[in-house]
């Protein structure tokens, strides 16, 4: 009979109550963890429930959008330093502009010598800021960001293509002739800049090869963005036989001339013609140079532009993986609250059980 009562009466509940104690206890845990993790239902995808189809296709969407505004802020601090190097040869032109428009009436020699020898110190500094970095690769260098872009900037003044074109200032020739001698030299130069952003075989192949280097971006599904400057490209529509198509090879052509003026007058044969021509060619390319800064500038207000897009569209995405993976923290807290209280009363209920006798149950 004992066994019977044992079985039917206090230890039968006993193993109920137990369970049951279990169950509050881990829910308990389930309701501490939620509230220190700031509603987040659970720390595993197995416990979100119906709702962890949704986080699944949430979570690589939100790092997806992350990857793409990484890439633009890479894009943009390479921007950065391309906007300052472009500023400073566009600074380099138009001193150069200034000079020969100072020169261009009675000048003597010695006044000539002086702007010839800053023509000859701003291709070097045109070289070197040709090279600048962003600190992970060269920015005028394109897709191939990790070869310097000017092979040599300090062989530039002393090289092969100066030491051809300087002199042609002094062969006696008329400056049309000697702008289109030395654009073709320009253009079969292979010492100057990387195989990989010019061609020794024309304007045309060099300013093609150029543009295959433009370095882009993903910014989205199906979304690329070009950016940045590569240090020899163009317009093909503005190459002929006095330019290359290149404004930064056209300067390069044009520091070298005015170098090569060492020695002149304003007396020697063609002297007006040639600081005119050779005025007019760098306001050109001054211009088109400016025309470069612009669009770099553009470049950025758009990436910033897509940027902003992005930045809306991780919020939105983040708010529905939050509603997705969180429970109100309010009623974390009631629910906390009501469990506590439920587990003080089944440990009462044990504590009582175990003090009852046989009579208890009669």
């Amino acid at each position: 009979m004992s066994t019977s009562i044992g079985q039917y009466g206090a230890s039968a509940a006993n193993l109920v109550l137990t369970a049951a104690v279990q169950e509050l206890t881990n829910a308990q845990t389930t309701l501490a963890w939620q509230t220190s993790s700031n509603g987040i239902t659970s720390e595993t995808f197995a416990g979100l429930g119906p709702s962890r189809s949704n986080v699944f296709e949430l979570t690589p969407k939100i790092t997806q959008v992350k990857a793409w505004q990484t890439n633009i802020t890479n894009a943009q601090n390479s921007l950065t330093v391309t906007a300052s190097a472009l500023k400073q040869i566009v600074s380099l032109a138009q001193s150069m502009a200034t000079n020969l428009l100072s020169i261009g009436g009675s000048s003597s020699t010695s006044t000539i010598n002086a702007v010839s020898t800053e023509a000859s110190s701003s291709l070097g500094q045109l070289a070197t800021v040709l090279n600048i970095s962003n600190g992970t690769g060269y920015v005028f260098a394109g897709q191939s960001s990790t070869e310097a872009p000017v092979s040599d900037p300090s062989s530039v003044t002393s090289g092969t293509t100066n030491s051809q074109i300087a002199p042609l200032m002094a062969s006696g020739t008329s400056m049309d002739s000697i702008l289109q001698q030395a654009t073709t030299l320009m253009n079969g130069d292979s010492s100057i800049f990387s195989s990989t952003i010019s061609s020794p075989t024309g304007a045309a192949d060099s300013l093609a090869q150029a543009k295959s280097q433009q370095t882009s971006i993903i910014t989205g599904d199906s979304t690329a963005s070009s950016y940045g400057v590569v240090a020899t490209q163009g317009n093909p529509a503005d190459a002929n036989a006095t330019s290359t198509g290149s404004p930064i090879k056209d300067l390069m052509r044009d520091m070298m001339l005015v170098s090569g003026m060492k020695g002149m007058s304003s007396t020697s044969p063609g002297y007006s013609d040639m600081v005119a021509q050779l005025h007019t060619s760098l306001v050109t390319t001054t211009n088109q140079l400016i025309s470069m800064e612009t669009a770099v500038g553009a470049q950025q207000n758009a990436l910033t532009a897509r940027s902003t897009l992005l930045t809306n569209t991780t919020t939105a995405l983040q708010t529905q993986l939050d509603n997705a993976r969180t429970t109100d923290i309010g009623q974390v807290a009631i629910q906390s609250a009501n469990v506590q209280t439920s587990l003080k009363a089944s440990f009462m209920l044990i504590a009582n059980m175990k003090n009852m006798s046989l009579a208890n149950y009669l």
